[in-house]
């Protein structure tokens, strides 16, 4: 919960006058924090963890609602990490273009977002 939700939170807190007025806040969120795509249950914490940090941005961005800047929650896929094991389709290399290239493309659209790593919404 700390590493995964608390983190970010005051991470972005911390740093948020450092990005421009009209700039992008993204955090790495997962689709398993989605509560309604969850109908296999299993990595339970896990699930929970991302599941708290998105509600923690969305607080976020009620709190902060005049806010001009692009509040962004990815769900970046199953990537080939330490956690996500050597059967993950993606590989980092080939994941962080389309993630930068995400994060990019909503620039300057104001509010919290949760999406894939295609910029496709992730249902709540």
């Amino acid at each position: 919960m700390v590493t995964n939700a608390l983190s970010p939170l005051r991470a972005i807190e911390a740093l948020r006058d450092l990005v421009d007025s009209n700039g992008t806040i993204a955090v790495m969120s997962s689709g398993q924090g989605s509560v309604t795509n969850n109908e296999s249950g299993g990595y339970d914490v896990y699930r929970a963890s991302k599941a708290a940090l998105n509600t923690l941005m969305r607080s976020y961005a009620a709190r902060h609602a005049s806010d001009g800047r692009s509040l962004l929650l990815l769900a970046p896929g199953w990537i080939r990490t330490d956690m996500g094991g050597p059967s993950a389709p993606f590989s980092i290399e080939e994941s962080v273009p389309i993630l930068v290239a995400t994060i990019e493309a909503q620039r300057g659209k104001r509010g919290l977002q949760y999406i894939d790593r295609h910029g496709h919404t992730v249902p709540w």
